[in-house]
């Protein structure tokens, strides 16, 4: 192989890669939006409170795993305090 064909090979790769990386944060980023617009149900104050605590939980790296259940705890205290 010569050098094109190897770096021909390496930018594919390093594409593919980048569009994964890109697609999957996109797809968590769209399923985080769902569960918060689900949970608020409409409720204007509460999906705006849900999105702040996902930001928060975000910056202190939550895992994401722990955040749905936060989430999903949140909302059901914020009914609650309604």
């Amino acid at each position: 192989m010569d050098a094109l064909s190897i770096g021909i090979i390496i930018f594919a790769t390093v594409t593919a890669l980048l569009f994964k990386f890109i697609l999957y944060h996109k797809i968590c980023n769209w399923m985080d939006k769902d569960l918060i617009s689900g949970l608020a149900a409409g409720n204007s104050d509460k999906h705006r409170f849900l999105t702040g605590q996902l930001k928060q939980m975000k910056d202190n790296k939550v895992k994401r795993k722990r955040q749905h259940q936060l989430l999903t705890e949140l909302a059901a205290e914020f009914e609650q305090n309604s």
